[in-house]
């Protein structure tokens, strides 16, 4: 081993050390693929721990991360996905970036882009456009919520629907129904309600 080399070992050593003494996670290196074909786990081309970094195609398909475009009946991803995605029913277990059309999107840890289905469900902070029947940011929520019915844990921005409920808002709901419950004076209006 010559010297760089073993420098380079050093520092690699004390980067890692370093990182573990503040608790922070060390990298995860998993494979990947750039194709996944699945009819359901275990039946698809790769296992579902691998990382798809192109084109995910199936029934059922099931992997950790996502990045690129995922098409299917049920799209399952246990990490983070940045992807334009299509199904009838999406679930994003950590944190999704990009567009997510179907039946029922999920994104469990955050979300950032534009969910267009028919009940879009976020936990976490999400962050863009949400159209559908339901719309649900379960944390908070930043951005424009238009669906027969909205609801949101904190919301910034605008919430248009039949139904809207916020516990906390700053921005302005226009429906039929419109719920702030953290303010103090009329907390609930017909028509438009506000609260900044």
């Amino acid at each position: 081993m010559n010297a760089s080399s073993r420098w380079f070992s050093v520092f690699a050593g004390m980067c890692l050390a370093v990182q573990m003494a503040w608790g922070a996670e060390a990298p995860v290196i998993r494979a990947r693929t750039e194709l996944q074909l699945s009819v359901f786990p275990p039946i698809q081309l790769v296992d579902s721990e691998y990382d798809v970094v192109g084109l995910r195609l199936g029934l059922f398909s099931m992997n950790h991360d996502v990045t690129g475009l995922d098409l299917g009946f049920l799209n399952w991803t246990s990490g983070d996905e940045l992807a334009l995605q299509w199904g009838v029913l999406n679930k994003t277990t950590g944190r999704f970036a990009g567009v997510q059309f179907g039946l029922v999107s999920l994104a469990g840890n955050g979300f950032v882009g534009w969910q267009a289905s028919v009940v879009n469900l976020d936990s976490g902070k999400s962050v863009g456009f949400f159209n559908g029947a339901v719309n649900a940011s379960l944390e908070s929520g930043v951005g424009f919520q238009m669906g027969l019915c909205n609801y949101a844990k904190e919301f910034t921005g605008l919430q248009f629907g039949l139904v809207n409920y916020a516990q906390k808002m700053v921005g302005v709901q226009i429906g039929l129904l419109n719920f702030i419950t953290s303010k103090e004076t009329l907390p609930v209006l017909p028509i438009v309600n506000a609260s900044f």
